[in-house]
């Protein structure tokens, strides 16, 4: 019996940010234009709200799920975040409505040149456990004693895990890219395995205004990862495809 079941799995989080350079005024009436501009890209939103910085959009159920913030964390920056916590639909229709959403944003502000200075992606995925997660993790992946946890006060340990850190790093050729594993007991649901998989692109790059922000080349270069590589880390030995 596999200890964990691979096809159990289920995405709890999407994201993707864009950090651009560029002047940036977040006024009402920018938002509304740009509110506009989803709109016509097919994305419609139930709530809208607007602070100092910037302003956000956000669909809640019965679709799935989905925000689209804009804010000015600093002068001359602006960062595009596109978001979807407990999404109830795939890969593929995230992608989808992250590239309306930049496809919206440069309808709105249009330019010659767009600077984009980093790019995030990040991809959540949750495992059932045929025992407790962190069990799983710290007896089997580890090879650990649970009677170690008495050096702590003999006190019970009712989840923990794993965080990796990967440094910038090129691959065949690539841009660079900063990786960021947590895998850990879901706290909610003991039997369930969270992993976290998120890539930072460092290298700044430019796209021309007939470009496109590449949505989807990010985010399944994460999917792809982290159901391949980070797979393998969590049950060694197992090749299969995924």
């Amino acid at each position: 019996m596999e200890p964990i079941i691979r096809e159990s799995k289920t995405t709890s989080h999407f994201s993707l940010s864009f950090v651009l350079a560029g002047n940036w005024l977040a006024d009402p009436a920018r938002q509304i234009d740009f509110q506009k501009a989803l709109l016509e890209n097919g994305l419609e939103f139930s709530q809208s709200s607007a602070y100092k910085n910037g302003f956000q959009f956000r669909r809640e159920l019965p679709s799935s799920p989905f925000q689209v913030a804009l804010e000015g964390p600093a002068p001359q920056i602006r960062n595009l975040k596109i978001l979807a916590l407990n999404p109830n639909c795939d890969l593929d229709y995230f992608c989808r409505e992250a590239e309306a959403a930049t496809a919206a944003y440069q309808q709105t502000w249009p330019l010659e040149q767009y600077q984009i200075l980093t790019v995030n992606a990040r991809v959540d995925h949750l495992y059932s456990v045929q025992t407790h997660a962190f069990q799983y993790l710290w007896e089997n992946r580890l090879a650990q004693s649970p009677q170690d946890f008495k050096a702590l006060g003999n006190r019970p340990v009712s989840g923990g895990g794993l965080r990796l850190l990967m440094p910038p790093h090129s691959v065949g050729g690539q841009d660079p890219v900063t990786i960021e594993i947590r895998i850990e007991s879901f706290l909610q649901e003991p039997r369930k395995l969270l992993v976290e998989t998120a890539f930072t692109w460092p290298k700044p790059r430019a796209v021309g205004k007939d470009g496109r922000f590449e949505s989807r080349v990010y985010l399944e270069m994460v999917e792809r990862y982290a159901a391949g590589e980070v797979w393998n880390f969590i049950v060694p030995g197992d090749k299969a495809d995924s």
